[in-house]
């Protein structure tokens, strides 16, 4: 088991290196507003309240990080 797993951790690394850049290249809001979705799995409000913008601005943030990712990865 252990040797299994360590023969994993340098892919492992390298992923989370690659998903990290993706992040960074986002503009910083589009990145909080992704994060606090997806770590935080907080709804469209509350994202909104922390980050002082629109639900709507929430919303089009979230689409445009998800379509960065998506691309980014086709």
């Amino acid at each position: 088991y252990r040797g299994a797993l360590s023969n994993h951790l340098p892919m492992a690394q390298q992923a989370l290196l690659e998903v990290d850049a993706l992040l960074r290249a986002l503009p910083t809001k589009v990145r909080q507003a992704f994060l606090l979705a997806q770590l935080e799995e907080l709804p469209y409000a509350e994202i909104a309240r922390r980050l002082g913008i629109s639900h709507r601005t929430v919303s089009n943030y979230l689409t445009r990080a998800m379509e960065h990712c998506c691309l980014a990865l086709a």
